[in-house]
């Protein structure tokens, strides 16, 4: 890194400290304020845009901060350069300054307060780039990176791509309230609040009263689903809760989906055959076998009762969260179809009805996968949480 000495140059003073300088304060000359370049040293080229709305009157400068080069409102939507930096002090204060070109007009050169700088959002097309070379429907960290700015100019576009829900759950500062409405169901949603909060490095959830919360928990008879999340209500089903043998059908790994898909195409050929028939009566016995392997294998494979329901809590507060499923049994959003009949179909990158991973085993216990929490930090993004 090459240094250079202390220079003193003119004098100049700011209206503002380096500390709190305000959007639109302009540099003034005054007498009596001493001015020096403290330390100099070339960058890397970076590319920078002029945030507008901080620079309405400002000006870019000559090293020495001597002479006005250009008014920074004349590089709106220009994209320029930064190849060095320098720290000045005037008086006390100590500001950093890059130089910067544009690049498509080299006139329009100079010293620009880094605070006056912001990073141009990327291109639709180097956008679509970006998400086609990342995994399936996880986030790259160079997603999860951009400015501000750049989550509201493509909101919609990586809604679609990474299958999420949008805004479901009302969140004050990040963080939402939950109230457990059923005590005997408290213990699992303390746990799954702690999973979410622990992988995402912040206090998400937090627990709320009867008279202070944005998402309640209970539970509801149901028979069609183990967990439903409407936004404002979060229901686990108290009719798998009451039956202790329910984990004993939950289970999916690559040998169970095995065991059920013989099972089924046995059943369809004993349906086919005539009655009465020799194959109708193998087909039977085979039917027969193929059922127990299968309740054996389902039981050997069965989850815990605790870790079964937390495991479903903390997928219904991915979608609080606003996830939607994805077709990784991996991730602790999976769901067997994009549309299951009972709750609102995915509407994202594409549609499944068979997992993508089949060699894997479906994750039935309260963690994450990297997916999972990627997705998460996106939504954040967003504005979903």
């Amino acid at each position: 890194m090459k240094k250079f000495g202390i220079i003193v140059v003119a004098t100049l003073s700011f209206m503002a400290s380096f500390a709190a300088i305000p959007a639109a304060t302009t540099p003034t000359v005054q007498a009596k304020t001493k001015v020096s370049v403290v330390k100099k040293k070339s960058m890397s080229a970076q590319k920078y845009q002029i945030d507008q709305s901080k620079a309405k009157k400002a000006y870019a400068y000559s090293g020495t901060l001597k002479k006005k080069e250009f008014k920074l409102s004349k590089g709106h939507n220009q994209t320029f350069n930064a190849t060095a930096q320098e720290s000045v002090k005037v008086g006390k204060k100590t500001r950093v300054y890059y130089y910067v070109k544009s690049t498509s007009n080299h006139k329009l050169a100079g010293w620009v307060w880094h605070g006056y700088l912001k990073t141009p959002l990327l291109s639709k097309s180097a956008v679509t780039k970006l998400v086609a070379s990342g995994e399936d429907l996880n986030p790259s960290a160079a997603l999860l990176k951009q400015p501000e700015a750049f989550y509201g100019t493509y909101n919609l576009y990586l809604r679609k791509q990474f299958n999420m829900t949008g805004k479901l759950t009302t969140f004050k500062n990040n963080q939402a309230r939950v109230y457990v409405a059923d005590p005997a169901i408290k213990p699992y949603a303390q746990k799954a609040m702690g999973v979410w909060n622990q992988a995402l490095g912040r206090t998400v959830f937090v627990s709320g009263t009867a008279s202070n919360h944005q998402l309640v928990i209970d539970t509801k008879p149901a028979k069609e689903w183990d967990g439903l999340n409407d936004g404002t209500h979060l229901y686990l089903s108290s009719t798998a809760l009451k039956d202790k043998t329910y984990m004993d059908s939950v289970a999916d790994t690559p040998e169970i989906r095995s065991l059920y898909n013989q099972y089924e195409d046995i059943a369809d050929a004993y349906k086919d055959a005539a009655n009465g028939s020799a194959a109708q009566k193998t087909y039977l016995s085979q039917g027969h076998t193929l059922y127990d392997q299968l309740i054996a294998a389902q039981k050997a494979a069965a989850p815990s009762y605790t870790n079964y329901w937390e495991g479903v809590l903390v997928h219904e507060l991915g979608h609080s969260l606003g996830l939607d499923h994805t077709p990784y049994l991996t991730d602790i959003m999976y769901a067997e179809t994009s549309d299951d009949g009972f709750s609102s179909s995915v509407d994202g990158k594409y549609n499944w009805d068979a997992p993508k991973d089949p060699n894997d085993t479906r994750r039935e216990t309260p963690t994450l996968s990297q997916r999972d929490v990627n997705r998460a930090k996106l939504g954040m993004k967003l504005g979903y949480w």
